[in-house]
């Protein structure tokens, strides 16, 4: 095998490894990653009541904070606008708009760890699912068991 070749193997092999080894290091400390990335937002997903697309942003100051963090224990391509797009996929954010027909049901969704709404006004408020008991994640739970029979 060429030196050139060889080089770009070991390269690869550890940017593979390199991650996992950080990620370990964090799970160390935090008991998961998972208890690391929520306690960035306090534990709560923020809802965001955007109308119209042009309000979503590409990335925040929780972003911008959780990106310097991992910076500063050694990743590498997790910018601001890289972390708050795994923010809204792994559902700590919620950006869909208010017209939206998934937006009351990923607010429900997320009733289950309590949601923070920064909307409009920017002052946080509780919001209850249309069933005001808090379990709104069973109703679609039990409409998705509903639909598979």
């Amino acid at each position: 095998m060429s030196p050139l070749i060889e080089t770009y193997c070991t390269t690869n092999v550890l940017g593979l490894i390199f991650p996992h080894v950080l990620t370990m290091q964090i799970t160390d400390e935090f008991g998961s990653f998972d208890k690391y990335i929520w306690g960035f937002i306090n534990h709560k997903p923020i809802v965001n009541k955007f109308r119209y697309p042009r309000q979503v942003p590409i990335k925040t100051s929780k972003a911008d904070s959780i990106s310097k963090d991992l910076v500063k224990r050694g990743f590498r391509g997790v910018g601001p606008t890289v972390v708050y797009s795994f923010l809204q996929v792994a559902g700590l954010t919620n950006d869909h708009l208010v017209s939206c027909f998934r937006f009351n049901e990923c607010v429900d969704a997320g009733l289950a760890k309590g949601v923070t709404n920064d909307g409009q006004n920017g002052k946080p408020e509780e919001r209850r699912s249309e069933d005001g008991n808090g379990l709104g994640l069973t109703r679609v739970i039990d409409e998705l068991r509903l639909s598979d029979e």
